[in-house]
């Protein structure tokens, strides 16, 4: 691989711990099954670099400054780079791993460590001055040649993820109401008539400060998205609360505009609102409730809200006979969306 594609190389954030900038190009470590092999670079850190990492604190509000080693098996990456051209770099474990960071071991290594790769957290063995460069040894085993970077990270916490995320994946009033108001139900069996949407997130069970759902989701329930992050941190395998479907990284999450309107614009006791199928919306207790639920939205069948009588769509041919000549009679009914779909 040539110094410039190497230079272009990102690896995969870990939680919310994401590489800033890289203190020195990515470099490639021989494999070496059998015996300790060793691997020396050094780094300087500019005066950028330092004023970040000396005023970083802890701050809820904040991201903190810090310093890792991020390592990947080379020869999986390469398989995947040739499928993929923008496919990141996976976080890798050898076999066997020590690092000396001037002088001194990182010694969370000293101890059996787990095979899932992790970032190394180098931070406090780095000396924070512009006057000398440290000096990193990396001691390994590994059965592949491995992938590596020195890099400046930042370590979000969930409260400064989401204004991160509401600052570069906004989706605005206008795309939310053509995504899932633009178009009526093609379906003449199913007329959907409106939407009970809940404003409180369904894993805090208190008001949703910041919406968010994932750009694969077919719904328009949002769940808060600090108190997400929070219960996701350094896990894999996200899933949004409400349709379960696979999140891989924050940078999959969207903050709601059009619900985010409907925050502002109703008071902290507010807890539900209807929406009409043409995106109009009032409180809950100003519209009209109807015994009997029924409605779809882009091709999917909703759930009802526990609270009404539903309609059950299971099973279409007795559904039919149930209703005949009525079926297709328009509604004003509730579909509540915090509910799983079947």
């Amino acid at each position: 691989m040539s110094p410039e594609d190497l230079e272009k190389i990102v690896f995969n954030d870990y939680g919310l711990l994401v590489p800033t900038a890289n203190l020195i190009m990515p470099f490639i470590c021989a494999e070496s099954p059998l015996r300790l092999h060793s691997k020396t670079i050094t780094a300087k850190l500019s005066e950028d670099q330092l004023d970040l990492l000396r005023s970083s604190v802890d701050d809820p509000e904040k991201g903190k400054y810090g310093v890792h080693l991020f390592i990947s098996n080379y020869a999986s990456f390469c398989i995947e780079r040739r499928l993929n051209q923008n496919a990141r770099a996976r976080l890798y474990m050898p076999q066997q791993l020590k690092i000396k960071v001037n002088g001194a071991y990182e010694s969370s290594l000293l101890q059996p460590t787990e095979m899932r790769g992790r970032p190394i957290d180098l931070t406090q063995l780095f000396q924070v001055t512009s006057e000398v460069a440290n000096r990193v040894d990396i001691n390994y085993i590994s059965n592949a040649p491995l992938l590596a970077v020195l890099t400046l990270t930042i370590q979000h916490t969930p409260q400064s993820m989401a204004g991160k995320i509401r600052k570069t994946n906004l989706e605005t009033i206008d795309k939310v109401r053509q995504q899932f108001f633009g178009k009526q139900s093609d379906d003449d069996d199913v007329i959907a008539e409106g939407a009970l949407v809940n404003l409180k997130c369904p894993l805090g069970l208190c008001r949703i400060k910041v919406p968010c759902r994932s750009k694969q989701c077919q719904h328009s329930q949002c769940f808060d998205c600090a108190t997400f992050l929070q219960f996701y941190n350094m896990t894999t395998g996200w899933k949004c609360p409400v349709c379960s479907v696979g999140i891989k990284s924050w940078n999959e999450l969207i903050v709601d505009g059009y619900f985010e309107d409907i925050l502002l614009k109703t008071s902290e006791n507010d807890e539900q609102v209807f929406v009409e199928p043409n995106g109009d919306w009032k409180l809950k207790q100003d519209a009209t409730i109807m015994g009997g639920t029924v409605g779809k939205i882009r091709g999917r069948p909703l759930d009802v809200d526990e609270e009404e009588d539903p309609i059950d769509l299971s099973d279409s041919s007795d559904a039919g006979n149930q209703n005949s000549g009525r079926h297709k009679r328009r509604r004003t009914d509730f579909v509540d969306l915090t509910m799983d779909s079947d």
